[in-house]
């Protein structure tokens, strides 16, 4: 039998194997190929990607404990949400809880009703939102409240995620039992992880916060979205993916002088710079203010 059939990338134990007809002396030549994750706990392979690997981990720690579920930043992996980490999933610690603090096993008590995923029992969007507010600094929990804002939006059309009334609905929710500042400025309209990191920032250098996802049109007529508007100024994050092809550099070229014909000033910010030295980018930032406060 292929307990990957069964299991998929899941992990497992030798109990689970046994209940399917798995006989000792098979189990033994199983194991054999296995992972071994912890004390018999086993996965048939590891994962090709972190997030992957980083949920087989958080699962090795919840199959045998039944009452327990992932909270914060591992209840943000089995999510599917944002890593707010500048290292990958699978180097950040395992964090779960349970009906009481076992501190030496790692594990927190836990008040939260959990939901369950295919990797385990965690805490719902709100309840890891919370968690991660409280955990973490600003600019890394924005990361994750504005992909719970999104996911609690309910929507993609981008007009709807940029209003003010989404953004409000959203944040009522976020704060209806807690008060941290990332919940009070999660943005639907953010796109990603990058503009969060940003925007926390600037919230931080003492900038007013910004509006993100704004839609523009361009002199042409064409309907734009800039990542982030800050009295007037364009701030756009240009990840590493942004331009794969020289179609890509002349399209967003193309963006760039059609929004700017429209009297829009720009200031791009590569997200590699940003993460390494997001302080040098609030200074950039103050000298593209700067600029524009000066007289033509």
């Amino acid at each position: 039998m292929d307990l990957t059939d069964v299991f998929g990338m899941r992990p497992f134990t030798p109990r689970e194997a046994a209940e399917l007809g798995i006989t000792h002396r098979q189990w033994l030549s199983i194991c054999k190929e296995a992972v071994r994750m912890r004390r018999g706990v086993y996965v048939t392979a590891l994962g090709a990607d972190d997030r992957t690997r980083q949920a087989q981990r958080i699962a090795a720690q919840l199959v045998t404990r039944p009452h327990h579920f992932a909270i914060g930043t591992s209840a943000a992996c089995l999510l599917g949400l944002p890593n707010p980490s500048l290292i990958p999933w699978d180097r950040l610690p395992v964090a779960i809880a349970g009906r009481q603090r076992r501190t030496g096993r790692g594990v927190q008590r836990g008040n939260q009703d959990p939901i369950r995923t295919a990797w385990g029992l965690c805490t719902d969007l709100i309840d890891t939102a919370t968690t991660v507010a409280a955990e973490l600094p600003l600019p890394e929990a924005l990361m994750v409240t504005d992909g719970v804002a999104r996911r609690l939006a309910g929507t993609t059309d981008r007009f709807e995620l940029a209003s003010e009334d989404c953004r409000n609905e959203v944040r009522r929710r976020l704060t209806h039992s807690a008060e941290h500042p990332a919940l009070r400025l999660a943005d639907p309209a953010a796109e990603s992880p990058a503009e969060s990191f940003y925007r926390g920032h600037m919230i931080l250098a003492g900038f007013p916060e910004p509006r993100c996802g704004v839609p523009l049109p361009g002199a042409s007529g064409r309907q734009y979205f800039a990542d982030l508007v800050l009295d007037g100024l364009i701030i756009e994050i240009d990840g590493a993916l942004k331009y794969r092809t020289v179609d890509d550099l002349l399209n967003e070229k193309r963006r760039e002088d059609d929004l700017r014909a429209m009297g829009n000033p720009f200031h791009r910010v590569p997200a590699g710079d940003l993460f390494a030295h997001p302080d040098a980018e609030m200074s950039r930032l103050r000298g593209a203010q700067g600029r524009l406060a000066l007289p033509a």
